[in-house]
């Protein structure tokens, strides 16, 4: 995901969950336009996202 300075979250969707990775899908506001990133969170052993990569984003 991108710098939080300068955006405001709106929604945040996970769309598929394991033991291993989170793939999720979040909607905010970036610089006055509306953004939907898929990002892909890595899990440690504890199960808490430790890296997230963002798989695409796109501007709406």
């Amino acid at each position: 995901m991108t710098d939080i300075n300068n955006e405001e979250l709106m929604d945040v969707e996970d769309i598929f969950e394991n033991d291993e990775l989170v793939i999720m899908k979040a909607t905010f506001v970036r610089n006055s336009e509306t953004v939907i990133e898929t990002a892909v969170g890595i899990k440690d052993s504890s199960g808490d996202i430790v890296r997230i990569i963002t798989i695409s984003s796109k501007v709406i």
